[in-house]
């Protein structure tokens, strides 16, 4: 058996925030991730026609913190700005180079973690937990930790947490959005649509984004999300029916109609829980023997800074405990 004083469970912005910040701390700290690799959302797919970041497009920030880590990353070249045609905020925007994964994969840098790692029951034992795990082969094992920390989507958090402590069905509180995202590459370039374009009410599509005009990619290549709304309503639908009715979206909202080529490349992604529509409102939750809690950039908004700033704040809690 695998012991641990705080196991966290999730290797996105939050988690490995967190980790980063108790890593300097006394106890040992591991990651469980059902993922190959770090980011959550911060995303980036690859093939041979150019990469996608189809999850977060790009970051900004506000809070003294985040902006430091961004300052720090862009130093090293790991992250670039980027100014689409079509932006229309003076705000700075970045974007990881050469693609969004690599944030996740910089703060990911000397953590412990294990990738591939779903878990499949938690217990409460002598006065701590024991997390069964199961990796993509079916082999198991089994963790002890005296603290855990659910670093997912709030419906995540509560079907592991709730078991062990009914105050997490608080979550219930927290609605998040799901988003379809189609990844697409074309032959040539398609210069009648900007880098940038959000949807207007009653649009399928609420962001065409041109992947290739941002720094260090190769390509034609464009990522487009669905709304909420049609998300959710198109949720259970297979692959390729959303593949054609995203591409239908694309061709109207573009106003290109038949004149838009068929993409050489076109794949779909489904991300459950992409946006936090009604966040919880305070920065992470936890019981009151702090002994198991939650966070993410449900706890306070819909942007990537939020994550950070909820592992940050948790990370901030635990250590003056």
């Amino acid at each position: 058996m695998n012991e641990v004083d705080t196991l966290i469970i999730g290797a996105g912005l939050a988690g490995l925030t967190l980790a980063r910040e108790l890593s300097g701390h006394p106890g040992k700290v591991m990651i469980l991730e059902k993922s190959k690799s770090p980011g959550g959302r911060l995303s980036t797919r690859l093939s041979d026609f150019g990469s996608f970041d189809h999850g977060a497009q790009y970051l900004t920030s506000r809070t003294p913190a985040f902006t430091a880590l961004l300052n720090q990353l862009s130093e090293t070249g790991k992250l670039a700005p980027w100014s689409p045609a079509g932006k229309g905020s003076s705000r700075p925007w970045w974007v990881g180079q050469p693609g969004m994964s690599t944030l996740g994969k910089a703060l990911a840098r000397g953590l412990d973690i294990s990738f591939e790692t779903r878990v499949t029951e938690i217990a409460c034992e002598d006065g701590g937990f024991v997390v069964h795990t199961q990796d993509p082969a079916g082999e198991k094992a089994i963790y002890a930790a005296s603290r855990i920390v659910a670093a997912i989507p709030a419906p995540q958090a509560m079907d592991l947490l709730v078991p062990l402590d009914p105050v997490f069905l608080k979550l219930q509180e927290v609605s998040m959005a799901p988003c379809w995202s189609a990844m697409l590459a074309f032959e040539s370039r398609l210069n009648d649509l900007l880098d940038l374009t959000r949807g207007k009410e009653g649009d399928v599509l609420s962001l065409i984004a041109r992947n290739g005009s941002k720094p260090g990619r190769d390509g034609e290549t464009f990522v487009i999300h669905a709304t909420p709304e049609w998300s959710r309503a198109h949720i259970e639908n297979d692959p390729d029916t959303v593949k054609s009715a995203m591409v239908s979206a694309l061709r109207q909202q573009t106003g290109l109609g038949d004149h838009l080529p068929a993409p050489v490349h076109c794949k779909v992604h489904r991300w459950l829980y992409a946006l936090a529509e009604t966040p919880l409102d305070q920065p992470f939750f936890g019981n009151s023997g702090n002994t198991l809690f939650a966070c993410g950039d449900w706890c306070i908004g819909g942007r990537a800074e939020a994550a950070h700033q909820s592992g940050l704040a948790l990370a901030q809690h635990i250590i003056s405990l």
